[in-house]
């Protein structure tokens, strides 16, 4: 019974920072192509303007598999994919980069780097733990 609070815990958590998240960079659209055309990970305006388009889609689509009760486990393997790219990049920008341009929205926002990389790097252990859960569910057990 725990496991399911648990499960619906973490499922809820990335529910939130998704449309949050999402619904940010939509909001402040400007900031964020402006952070990734700035970025040195990403060379030019057609991968700033795709990435652009593409995250807060993606973010608001898996918020919305989360959301589903039909597709939430799909929605749970979305987040945790997403969370542990952006994980990637935050640490590839720390490591690489001299200059780190933030495309980060609300609160977030009000975090350093190195914070940032340790709340991801949470939400990545969060949605590898909610994936354990939703195999666990799922097992038949043979006696």
């Amino acid at each position: 019974m725990w496991k399911e609070y648990i499960r619906e815990l973490i499922r809820y958590a990335f529910i939130v920072l998704f449309l949050y998240a999402a619904i940010f960079k939509l909001i402040e659209y400007p900031k964020f192509y402006d952070s990734l055309l700035n970025s040195p990970l990403f060379h030019g305006e057609i991968q700033a303007r795709l990435i652009s388009g593409l995250v807060p889609v993606i973010e608001l689509t898996t918020g919305g598999l989360l959301i589903s009760n039909s597709y939430r486990k799909i929605g749970l393997y979305l987040a945790f994919a997403l969370i542990l790219l952006f994980t990637i990049y935050i640490a590839g920008i720390l490591l690489f980069s001299k200059e780190i341009p933030c495309s980060c929205g609300g609160v977030i926002n009000n975090l350093t780097w190195n914070q940032h990389l340790i709340f991801n790097s949470c939400f990545v252990l969060l949605g590898a733990f909610g994936l354990y859960l939703q195999s666990k569910k799922h097992r038949t057990y043979k006696k």
